[in-house]
């Protein structure tokens, strides 16, 4: 398995529905389980196409990236979330304007009792302008892995933009998490060392491998998923810090709609 996988989305191959997903649209594979212990896939769907979570093994994550659907009764526009818990089935069908899906999944079987979905509407995402008072970092929780039947996480941070940082600054920027972890950038630029990358561009970082980036000259805002609970961010300069902990200090939990069909 690669420590880091960075797939941008010009050279993402179109593949078949993967396992546990069927029905229509285009699949772009983003992070492939040949290479990392999670999964990402994006979804595209002309007006009216629909697919189905079918009832997996691991919990599944969708988070709406543009257009609309519809899903078990309920309206979900960009920024909108769905969690199908393993074992649990979901339907969504794009609406007039289609809609592309990132997809979140674990090659692993998930270990919770599973067997519902959660729905999100953009308009009930828990999300702060400013995660301090003397911070330029946004962020907004999507699955806070606190769900008695389901582990997953989902996340999104965004930052102001940034020029190129001198070493010293990048070196206090370099980390790491104790989970497995994939990152999607939804809008601006992620410098990762000399290169800029921009939005549809996924990072996979295995736990506890070291990395750092900063936000570009048009800022970044992106989307970070955990089969598991996060625990330990650790600063190779810094401090250790509990990453759950955090989030929970600053925002409150989501609350999500139960499905209505």
């Amino acid at each position: 398995m690669s420590k880091v996988v960075v797939s941008e989305p010009h050279k993402a191959p179109q593949v078949a529905m993967p396992a546990g997903l069927r029905g229509q649209g285009r699949v772009f594979a983003l992070v492939e389980p040949e290479r990392f212990p999670l999964t990402l896939h994006r979804v595209d769907l002309e007006p009216g196409e629909r697919f189905e979570v079918d009832a997996r093994e691991a919990d599944t994550v969708l988070y709406i990236l543009s257009g609309g659907v519809g899903s078990c009764g309920c309206s979900l526009p960009a920024g909108s979330s769905l969690i199908a818990e393993r074992t649990a089935s979901a339907t969504v069908q794009a609406g007039f304007e289609g809609a592309s899906i990132f997809v979140f999944s674990a090659t692993e079987p998930g270990r919770g009792e599973g067997g519902h979905v959660h729905l999100l509407p953009r308009a009930r995402v828990p999300s702060c302008e400013r995660v301090s008072e003397q911070s330029d970092t946004g962020g907004a929780i999507y699955a806070d892995s606190d769900c008695p039947t389901c582990e997953v996480w989902l996340h999104e941070n965004h930052f102001a933009g940034a020029e190129a940082p001198t070493l010293e600054e990048a070196a206090r920027g370099i980390h790491s998490h104790s989970e497995d972890e994939v990152i999607v950038v939804l809008s601006g630029q992620m410098r990762l060392g000399p290169k800029l990358v921009g939005p549809g561009t996924a990072l996979a970082i295995a736990a506890d491998t070291l990395y750092s980036f900063t936000a570009g000259p048009e800022g970044l805002s992106f989307i970070n998923f955990r089969a598991r609970r996060p625990g330990d961010i650790r600063f190779v300069n810094g401090p250790v810090m509990n990453e759950t902990g955090l989030w929970r200090a600053i925002l409150p939990r989501p609350e999500y709609l139960e499905p209505l069909s």
